[in-house]
C-alpha cells in the first residue's frame, strides 16, 4: 500500500481507485454536509475463469453506460422473481446457501443462486445445468437457445422454466462463493452484489447472443492490473491508444475480486482458495474517501475503502 492510500485491510481488501467517470459524483457526494445514500438492488455476478497460456483469465463484457457492475465487469445484475421458483437442483441446497452467504431468508438466498446462473447463461451462453448431478449440459448456443437468452433478457420466461422445458436440473456445486460487495455510497445506482465463481465447462464456449450487439472477452488477470490493456467493447472506444488502465472503467467491486484471482497460477487454485461449506463469505461496503481527507471539497485521489460488515449487521 502506497504512503498516500488510505489504510484499510491488507490483501485483496486494499483500498482501490475510484473510475474516472466516478470522480465528479465522489467529489460533489464527499462536499455535501447531508450525504444520501442510495438503497442498494440485491445482484448476483459470476467470476468466470479458465487456464490460458499466460494464467488465469476471466471473462470480462463490456456494458453500454453507467451501472453498478462497471462500463467493464463480470456477467451479472439484478435479481428477478422468478429466479425464486421452483426447479431442479442439484448440488447444495439453499439451505447450505444460506450458511455460506450469512443470509437467513432462503428464498432470497435461492433468488442470489438461480440469478448468478441465469445472469451467466443470458451474457455468456455458458450454463451451468445437467440432466443429471454428473453431467453438464453440452454447448449451448444453437439456435433455440438463443431463443431462450433472448426471453430470459426481456423477462418473457424465468430460468427455471427453461430448466424444466429442458428436463435440465441447476448444477449449483459448479458455484463458489467469493463475498459480498456493497457499492459505494455515493454511487446514483447501487448493487448489494454476491459474487460466484466458476470454472468454464469443458464443452462449453462462451460467446454474446446472436441477436444482441455483445462485446466481451477473456482477459489475462496479471496483465489487466499490471498496466494499460485492451478491454472489451465497441471500436474505438477506448480512443486512439486502444488501451486503459483497469481502474479507469471498472468499479471498486471487480478490481478487489480480480486481485484475489491474481494471486493463484491456476484457476483451479483460484476456486480451491475459496473453501469449502463451513465458512461464511466475507461481506464488505464501500467507503468512500479522499486525500487529503481534511479538505472541505477534496481534490486528491478518490478511494473506495473496503470495510468488513460485522455478523450482527448481517442480512437476515
Amino acid at each position: 500500500m502506497s504512503a498516500d492510500t488510505p489504510g484499510g485491510p491488507a490483501g485483496f481488501e486494499e483500498p482501490v481507485a475510484l473510475p474516472a467517470e466516478d470522480e465528479g459524483l465522489a467529489r460533489q457526494w464527499l462536499a455535501q454536509r447531508h450525504r444520501q445514500v442510495r438503497p442498494a438492488r440485491p445482484a448476483s455476478a459470476v467470476v468466470l475463469v479458465r487456464d490460458g497460456r499466460d494464467g488465469v483469465e476471466v471473462l470480462l463484457r463490456h456494458r453500454a453506460g453507467r451501472t453498478p457492475l462497471g462500463r467493464v465487469g463480470f456477467p451479472g445484475g439484478s435479481l428477478l422473481e422468478s429466479d425464486a421458483d421452483p426447479c431442479p437442483w442439484f448440488g447444495p441446497e439453499p439451505a447450505v446457501w444460506s450458511r455460506r452467504l450469512g443470509i437467513a431468508d432462503r428464498r432470497r438466498v435461492r433468488q442470489r443462486v438461480v440469478a448468478a446462473v441465469r445472469e451467466l447463461f443470458e451474457e455468456s451462453g455458458v450454463l451451468l445445468a445437467g440432466h443429471t448431478p454428473d453431467e453438464i449440459a453440452e454447448d449451448a448456443r444453437g439456435e433455440s437457445w438463443g431463443a431462450h437468452r433472448s426471453s430470459l433478457e426481456t423477462g418473457d420466461v424465468g430460468l427455471p422454466e427453461v430448466l424444466r422445458e429442458r428436463g435440465l436440473g441447476l448444477r449449483t456445486d459448479l458455484l463458489r462463493p467469493v463475498g459480498r460487495w456493497h457499492s459505494t455510497p455515493h454511487s446514483p445506482r447501487r448493487f448489494d452484489t454476491v459474487v460466484f465463481a466458476a470454472a468454464l465447462p469443458p464443452q462449453q464456449r462462451a460467446a454474446g447472443r446472436p441477436d444482441a450487439l455483445t462485446h466481451q472477452a477473456w482477459c489475462p488477470v496479471r496483465a489487466l492490473l499490471s498496466g494499460p490493456v485492451a478491454l472489451p467493447g465497441p471500436e474505438g472506444w477506448l480512443g486512439e491508444e486502444g488501451v486503459a488502465e483497469l481502474a479507469a472503467v471498472t468499479v471498486p467491486l471487480t478490481q478487489i475480486v480480480l486481485r484475489r484471482v491474481a494471486g493463484h497460477r491456476t484457476a483451479a487454485g483460484f476456486l480451491l482458495s475459496l473453501g469449502g461449506g463451513g465458512t461464511v463469505v466475507p461481506e464488505y461496503r464501500l467507503r468512500t474517501a479522499a486525500e487529503p481527507a481534511s479538505r472541505e471539497i477534496p481534490d486528491g485521489r478518490l478511494w473506495a475503502v473496503p470495510e468488513l460488515v460485522g455478523e450482527s449487521q448481517r442480512e437476515r
